[in-house]
This record gives structure tokens, C-alpha cells and sequence, in this order.
């Protein structure tokens, strides 16, 4: 079986099973919500370019950039994916090609 199959399913199981479908006017806020609960601390800011509707998954997918501050100096950037409803988020730090795959797949 593909990744490509199988990646989805685990992004489905992991996200929010049973949570129900937000609007897509609270998607952003929820989009930083998952974000600040994978990094654990505040960040700088989110650079959001794409959010839409899955055909694949349930609810919405987003992608960006996110900056955190680096022991209050300097802005430390890398790329998200993240799927709502859920506090899941796939950051660049996750290796594997994480990031890659899932910004190919929903063309971020």
C-alpha cells in the first residue's frame, strides 16, 4: 500500500474523532490553536497559505509558515500542515518529509 493512502488514515485517526466540523469563519484561530499546542510556548506569528475544505479528510487543511521566537533573539521559521477540526499539526522538524508530502498532496 501507497503512503499515500496510508497517511491520510492516520491523519483522520490522530486529528479529532467525533469532533464536529467548525465553520470555516473559526478555522484561522483554530489553525493557531493547533499550532500553539505543538510548539508548546507563544509564537511570533503564522503565515497562513492555504486553508480550504478537504475532499479527503474530514474538515479543513492549512498550510504556512509559523515563526517562534528563539531564546527571545532571533525568529526560528518553518513550514505547517494542519488539519481541523483537531490540534494536529505536522511541522518541518518532524522529518521525513512530513511536510513535503502533505504540501504536495493538498497543493500548498
Amino acid at each position: 500500500m501507497k503512503l499515500f493512502t496510508i497517511a491520510p488514515a492516520f491523519l483522520i485517526l490522530a486529528a479529532a474523532p467525533g469532533e464536529p466540523l467548525p465553520e470555516q469563519r473559526d478555522v484561522p484561530a483554530r489553525v493557531d490553536t493547533a499550532l500553539s499546542h505543538r510548539l508548546g510556548a507563544e509564537f511570533a506569528a503564522v503565515k497562513a497559505e492555504k486553508i480550504e475544505q478537504s475532499g479527503d479528510l474530514p474538515g479543513f487543511v492549512a498550510c504556512g509558515q509559523v515563526s517562534e521566537n528563539d531564546q527571545g533573539t532571533a525568529l526560528k521559521t518553518e513550514r505547517f500542515f494542519v488539519v481541523v477540526p483537531g490540534n494536529f499539526a505536522i511541522l518541518d522538524r518532524d522529518g521525513g518529509g512530513l511536510v513535503d508530502l502533505y504540501w504536495k498532496r493538498y497543493g500548498c
